[in-house]
């Protein structure tokens, strides 16, 4: 028993995975940097604004539409994030990234959803570090 304690590092516990549901945007544009983002808050419209920010809640996921709007997925896009309902923007990891770009080309619901130009909503497992998620799985 003694060599099953000196594999253990002190305050090392059982890693935790999280699970999070939101809707996927382009990471490039969604972490506030580029002219992509200045381009997405320039043709933003100000009702848009108004309801993104004003922080009320509103019915169904018009209020993450609304948001996911201003920083779309595309079939170009190579780098993920994930934001939730709540708001908050969290990178995915390089492996999650591609997982997510091999899924919009082959998960139906996705494909037909990027075709419609519709948001993109996923479930994202795993570990967060920082403000990006090391992915275990995405669906």
């Amino acid at each position: 028993m003694a060599s099953k304690q000196a594999d253990r590092s002190p305050g090392s516990g059982p890693i935790a995975i999280q699970h999070w549901r939101g809707t996927l945007v382009d990471a490039s544009c969604a972490s506030g940097g580029g002219a992509r983002a200045a381009a997405a808050n320039e043709s933003s419209t100000k009702s848009e604004i108004t309801s993104v920010d004003s922080g009320r809640p509103e019915k169904g996921h018009k209020k993450d539409s609304a948001q996911a709007q201003s920083c779309p997925v595309s079939t170009s896009t190579s780098a993920f994030a994930l934001r939730t309902d709540s708001g908050q923007v969290m990178k995915i990891d390089a492996v999650g990234s591609a997982r997510v770009a091999e899924a919009l080309k082959t998960k139906s619901g996705w494909t037909k959803d990027l075709s419609a130009g519709k948001p993109i909503r996923a479930k994202v497992s795993g570990m967060l570090n920082g403000d990006t998620i090391t992915v275990t799985s995405i669906s």
